[in-house]
């Protein structure tokens, strides 16, 4: 993993604040705290990584970005500024104007994103026609194709006739990342867009993905459980970790020195392609339950330097270096 990638810091007024930003749900079981306080700025023009085990809450995160929530939500709280509109307090009909315009998703799987009833052609042109009212169809046709080719689609003019069921996995998604260029957007969030891909096809999308970010001049968020990728396409870095933000910083900065041990340990277990054989290591332990409150750190139970401070209160972000922040009690102690 090359962590040496020498980029510029974030500009000081981010497109998007979070601040305290908290998410809960209603279980059979209790409340269950998805997002437990989230602070997190995205840069004008950056690309941050966002990181971490399964329900640590990258996919919430996202989803409170468009706030695109599930029934259960029982509670949004915080703050999320996007170039100084609070979008927590914006309407349900202001917030849809918001989606498909100024913020754009590619999601996880789409073979379920994608409407199994209509062709390539009609959801790029009708996400054409949502951003631009006035365009005619011949122009919004060759607008998609046009998409088509830039995201790698041969045969782009057969492809518009085809149902989504009629492409590959690795087309699939490339339609669904030339949907959400179309719209132009300040903001892409792109959710784990390679996890149900094979290692060719994954391969190809971040090549694309490395493309298009020297033509695209908004922000995005991609969100990822493989380091390597985050190392190779991203500017700064958030590790989540039981719905709150263990580390942030710039990516080369956070890889190569990493200050929290939960973002060592991701590290530790990540698989290099020059690696020994032996035992493939891992983090023992589970993830806390989130319908329990956090009256600790949260990563204490997993955590081999885990002491009693660390079980009797819960820390708080503190600088580490330029950029760089990371939440543990002994910092000063583990280098």
């Amino acid at each position: 993993m090359d962590t040496n990638v020498n980029r510029a810091a974030a500009p000081a007024t981010p497109l998007v604040a979070i601040r305290n930003l908290q998410l809960e749900a209603s279980t059979a079981r209790g409340t269950a705290h998805i997002l437990r306080g989230i602070d997190l700025d995205i840069g004008r023009g950056r690309i941050l990584g966002v990181v971490g085990e399964s329900g640590s809450g990258k996919s919430s995160l996202a989803s409170c970005l468009l706030r695109l929530l599930p029934a259960n939500i029982s509670r949004v709280g915080g703050s999320v500024a996007f170039d100084g509109t609070e979008l927590l307090q914006l309407s349900d009909a202001e917030m849809a104007s918001w989606r498909g315009r100024r913020v754009a998703m590619i999601f996880q799987d789409p073979m379920t994103a994608l409407n199994p009833l209509f062709t390539v052609a009609t959801h790029l042109v009708d996400v054409l026609r949502r951003r631009y009212p006035e365009i005619s169809r011949q122009d919004a046709l060759q607008r998609a194709r046009d998409a088509l080719v830039s995201v790698g689609i041969a045969d782009a003019q057969l492809r518009l006739a085809a149902y989504p069921h009629q492409l590959s996995g690795g087309m699939r998604q490339r339609v669904m990342i030339a949907m959400a260029l179309l719209v132009e957007p300040d903001l892409l969030v792109a959710d784990e867009p390679t996890t149900a891909l094979d290692a060719t096809v994954e391969a190809q999308i971040v090549d694309l993905l490395e493309a298009l970010r020297r033509k695209f001049s908004g922000s995005i968020v991609f969100i990822s459980h493989h380091l390597g990728l985050v190392a190779q396409l991203c500017d700064d870095l958030c590790v989540m970790y039981g719905g709150t933000v263990v580390e942030t910083g710039p990516v080369a900065e956070v890889l190569a020195r990493p200050r929290h041990p939960y973002t060592r340990a991701l590290l530790e277990c990540e698989l290099e392609d020059d690696a020994h054989e032996g035992r493939l290591k891992s983090i023992p332990g589970e993830v806390q339950d989130p319908v329990k409150p956090m009256t600790a750190c949260v990563f204490a139970p997993r955590c081999e330097h885990a002491q009693a401070q660390c079980l009797a209160g819960v820390p708080q972000p503190s600088d580490v270096g330029a950029g760089h922040r990371a939440t543990c009690f002994r910092l000063e102690e583990i280098r």
